[in-house]
This record gives structure tokens, sequence and C-alpha cells, in this order.
């Protein structure tokens, strides 16, 4: 017999309206002190009590789920952002529904759509390039919603750095002597609009007047295997580069090994440098001189943004000042580029 909240008040010994304010968040006078709900909620645990989210959210109007949109999870980027946003939200009292947009996905709105028609509370999006989700984000509807990966003027928005992140990465390679810098990313990652790595690595070299060396392959911007294949290509190119800088740390990966077994020396020979600095970087044979991405910075302030959103569209508080933030990115420089 499934265990009702009533069940739970009378093995408790106290009042109903008390286990409820308890249990499910009721609003009321009702004051309850630390002892009663540390008692309520043992009671509750011992007894196998499922609160009922239906019925909660048609008496308080609110879902208690958040909608979190971003890239594919074979991308171990996106899988470290999902698991701070998650672990973040459930702390919070919230659940989680996921969205994700495939690599072969350009247009992503019908994503968006789908989860507002889940009657959520709000919404975090990922977003690094310009897609058909920007111009949604404009509709009144979406003041619940935080932008994340590129700031945007008219959202809610938490940016990392990239700019400034990408000048790094090309300023070390150049100190410890490279002269030929070449930008290692898929095809797809050239053509995408908004991305800001390409695009600051164009300007860069064209301010320290050096040849603008593109290397690009087929395939998504997590496979491996494409990526270390086209870096043994580059290996056997007679004016190969002498530094890489690569559009994440996945295709670095794939560099590293592409290099090292067509008998590169790395870094004495060619140096790479990775973008987003994942957890593995620093475990790998060689370890990967990176460009540290603040994902958890970047889905701290979002949740703590929406959370501020979704409080006063239940409160009807009038809508404060927009958020938009670049939160600053470093070098970790490691062997794969220590000369």
């Amino acid at each position: 017999m499934k265990v009702t909240l009533r069940d739970v008040a009378e093995t408790a010994n106290v009042h109903f309206g008390t286990a409820s304010c308890v249990l499910n968040g009721a609003r009321g006078s009702t004051r309850v002190s630390p002892a009663t709900r540390q008692r309520i909620l043992d009671t509750a645990q011992k007894l196998g009590y499922v609160p009922n989210r239906i019925a909660q959210q048609l008496r308080t109007r609110k879902s208690r789920v958040i909608g979190l949109l971003v890239g594919g999870l074979e991308n171990l980027f996106f899988a470290r952002m999902v698991s701070v946003c998650s672990e973040e939200l459930e702390r919070r009292g919230f659940d989680v529904i996921l969205v994700m947009r495939r690599a072969d996905q350009p247009e992503d709105l019908h994503l968006l759509e789908a989860l507002i028609s889940r009657q959520i509370d709000g919404m975090l999006v990922w977003s690094e390039t310009n897609t058909e989700i920007r111009e949604r984000l404009r509709w009144g509807d979406m003041a619940t919603t935080v932008l994340m990966g590129y700031p945007l003027e008219y959202r809610d928005s938490f940016a990392a750095d990239a700019p400034a992140g990408v000048r790094m990465a090309l300023d070390h390679l150049l100190e410890i002597g490279c002269k030929r810098i070449g930008y290692f990313a898929p095809e797809v990652g050239l053509h995408r609009a908004g991305d800001e790595r390409y695009v600051t690595y164009q300007e860069w070299v064209a301010e320290h007047h050096l040849p603008e060396l593109v290397y690009s392959f087929d395939g998504p911007s997590y496979d491996l295997h494409v990526s270390r294949e086209r870096a043994e290509l580059l290996a056997d190119e007679p004016d190969r580069p002498d530094g890489l800088f690569c559009m994440n740390d996945m295709m670095a990966m794939g560099a590293l090994s592409g290099l090292r077994r067509k008998g590169v020396k790395v870094p004495e020979e060619i140096a790479v440098v990775g973008f987003d600095d994942l957890p593995m970087s620093a475990e790998l044979e060689l370890p990967l001189t990176s460009v540290h991405f603040p994902t958890s910075e970047i889905c701290m302030r979002a949740i703590d943004v929406l959370l501020e959103r979704i409080n006063e569209a239940q409160t009807s508080t009038e809508h404060g000042a927009l958020y938009n933030e670049r939160i600053a990115m470093s070098l970790k420089v490691r062997a794969s580029s220590s000369r």
C-alpha cells in the first residue's frame, strides 16, 4: 500500500499541516522546530514516503523542474557541465530535464520548444554559436532562461572570456619559440557563426604577421579517431607547424596521439595546446597544456541567477537588471608545450 502524507503525520505524531510544511514545502504560518522537522524526515524515510509531485505542482504552481539544453555527452566537456548543473540543482531541490543537441544538428530551436512545452520553472541553455535559439530568447516568455557559453545583451548570460583565453595560448606558443602556429579543428567548427576561437586565432596571427595555418578535418569535435588521423597527415607535411592550438582538449588528445605515432617529438618539434582543460588532460602520459575553462563557475553563477529569476516570476517581483558576465580563463602549462 502506498504511504501517504497522512500516514507520516500520524506516525510522527504531528499535525497533517506540519508534515506537509516539512515534506512538501507547503506555505503558511506553521513554524517547525528542528527536532520536529528531523522526526518527520526520519519517519518519512522509514515508511518510504514519496512526495506527490503532481499534487505539489497544482498547489504551489511550481514544477521544481529545470530544463538543461547542452551539446552531446560524447563530448566530455558537456558531460562535466551536466554533472555540475544536475548535482547543484538537485542539492537545491530541483529535478532536471536534459535535452542534448546532436553534432549533426545545425538548428536547435525545436529542442528549446520541447523544453518549454514541459511546463518547467526555468531553463539553462548552452549556446556558443549563433543559432535560432538566440532570436527565440528575445521573447517575453524567456525571462526565466539563462544562457551559458556566449554573452547576450538581452538575456542573462554567463560566458568564459574565450578571446582572452585563446590569446593566452597563442602568446605562450610564441614565447616558447614557435613561428608557425596552426589551428586544429573540425571543418564544421570553422564555419559556425559566432565561434570566438577561430576568429580570435585569425586576428592574432594577422597582428603578429604570422601565416594562418588551419588544419581541419571532417567529423565532430569529440572524435579522437579522425583528429588522430589528421595529425598523422600533418606530421608528413614538409611545411608543418611547430606549434598547434587545438579547438578543444579532445582534439588535442587526438593530435598528440597522431603526432607521437608518427615519431614527432612533442613539444620539441611541435608543441600542442588544448582548450577546455578537461580533468583527464593533466593525467595523460604526456600531460596536455590547456586553457582552463571555468565550467563550475559559469554553471554556479547561471543557477544562482536562474533561481533568482524564478523567484521574481513566482512572487511578481520586478525583474532585476540583467547579468552579462565574462568569467576569466587561465592557462595550465604542462609537458605538451614545456620547452
